[in-house]
């Protein structure tokens, strides 16, 4: 008896995601969101949620996901990455590597296990293309001013794309692909109006320089907007899920939302989408990073590119819509 009722629990449960999700579906007139995804899972579980719901959008139309990068030298990031994209019917999503210098923050090993559980199509990073080598073959593929960059990371990728030089994908540098490409990038990282937040941090050399010579505006979701926990109920997927496995490897349930708030946002809040009344948009402005430590403050520029996330809607909205999210079962 108590069996049974558990399995009903966990169906009413997720039919209730189910019909709950498809609230925020945007607009069918509207084109999905052109994203690319560049992530350090590894060190915090926040990064499967956020994949998770990226996925969960994706399926509802909202969203077109069109690769995912590693930005952690860790062997196990990228692994995790396509164990979740498989896991969700899209292992051909482009992905990518960090190659050459970079940072292993080390690991909570939620990767590891979920790389040596479930199936993918990578048996090592190693195999990956290189992440740059990446974005320049995406961005060459698509139209002018429709790619949003959304990390969840360290900034190393985006710094190297920067500087790359013209290939076989561009006669452009990064610099120009990036300004005829893309039109906004979605950075989480930094505190407001300053302090020293670890995606800004950990390499602090390439956030700054990264960030001085990005060519698009940026709108950072920084830490005090994604403070409220979420994945309450994340054991109640099946056991075939990675998000469960991470979420159970990681041992901190619920917890904290960082990335998964800066995802919400770069879908659902952007263009005055369906969750916009949930933020508002400080003034431009310029994120000062420092290069020595990564630590960051904020100075207000009329004529600056720079903007950053307040919230203003209630946390248990937000972490709502969050759950619903990572507690999609794939089609």
């Amino acid at each position: 008896m108590i069996q049974s009722m558990y399995v009903y629990s966990v169906v009413l449960l997720l039919t209730v995601t189910c019909c709950n999700i498809k609230e925020g579906i945007r607009n069918s007139d509207n084109n999905p969101v052109k994203i690319i995804f560049d992530t350090d899972m590894a060190g915090d579980v926040d990064d499967v949620g956020a994949l998770a719901a990226l996925h969960a959008m994706a399926d509802l139309g909202e969203v077109e996901i069109l690769g995912v990068m590693a930005s952690a030298t860790y062997p196990f990031t990228l692994l995790c990455v396509d164990r979740i994209n498989t896991y969700f019917n899209r292992d051909f999503i482009p992905v990518g590597q960090l190659k050459g210098s970079g940072f292993n923050r080390g690991s909570s090993f939620y990767a590891q296990n979920i790389a040596e559980e479930f199936s993918g199509t990578l048996q090592s990073a190693g195999d990956a293309p290189d992440a740059v080598d990446q974005y320049r073959k995406i961005l060459s593929q698509q139209p002018d001013n429709s790619v949003i960059f959304l990390t969840v990371g360290f900034l190393t990728n985006l710094r190297n794309l920067i500087i790359s030089e013209p290939d076989m994908n561009s006669n452009l540098t990064g610099k120009e692909l990036i300004k005829q490409k893309v039109r906004l990038w979605v950075c989480m990282g930094g505190h407001f109006p300053k302090g020293r937040e670890a995606n800004l941090r950990v390499d602090p050399e390439a956030s700054e320089e990264a960030i001085n010579n990005w060519p698009t505006e940026i709108i950072f979701c920084g830490w005090e907007p994604g403070k409220m926990n979420t994945g309450d109920s994340i054991l109640y997927l099946p056991e075939t899920s990675p998000v469960r496995r991470a979420y159970e490897s990681f041992g901190r349930i619920p917890h904290k939302s960082w990335d998964q708030v800066a995802t919400l946002y770069a879908v659902r809040g952007i263009d005055n989408g369906p969750f916009a009344h949930h933020w508002k948009l400080s003034g431009p402005g310029q994120i000062i990073v420092d290069k020595n430590d990564g630590s960051n403050t904020w100075k207000e520029d009329s004529h600056g590119t720079h903007r950053h996330l307040i919230q203003i809607g209630l946390d248990k909205e937000i972490a709502r819509e969050i759950n619903a999210l990572m507690m999609y079962l794939p089609k």
